[in-house]
């Protein structure tokens, strides 16, 4: 999976070394060459470059796979959880309804707007 960006390659490759060896220092910031070195920076070899498209998508095949997996071990206590709010949301609408019908609501007056007085005349 190479794909071209800033007048260069790109890829993305899985290294192999020997072990208590690290990567060379590029000439560029930032980057590293495929010699290998001890800790005493002398060099050792070169490091084995892989592919690593299979790599990632083999990365990304075992997230989805322990995802799916955690997603149907988590699954029972969700739908447990679930109903168990149900049914406490069911029992509180059934109290609720039994207080409304215990006390019912009746029309005791009904009051018009007040209207204001009428303007008085006055004799000049």
């Amino acid at each position: 999976m190479d794909f071209n960006w800033g007048g260069s390659t790109w890829g993305l490759m899985l290294v192999q070394r020997p072990s208590g060896t690290h990567l060379s220092q590029s000439s560029t910031p930032g980057g590293k060459s495929p010699l290998a070195r001890d800790d005493d920076n002398k060099l050792v070899g070169h490091a084995k470059l892989f592919l690593g498209d299979k790599v990632a998508l083999g990365i990304l095949g075992a997230g989805v796979v322990l995802g799916a997996a955690a997603a149907l071990k988590v699954t029972p206590h969700v739908k447990s959880g679930m109903l168990t709010l149900k049914s406490k949301l069911s029992r509180r609408a059934e109290e609720t309804a039994d207080v409304e019908a215990l006390v019912p609501l009746t029309v005791v007056a009904e009051v018009g707007p007040e209207q204001p007085d009428a303007p008085r005349l006055r004799a000049v």
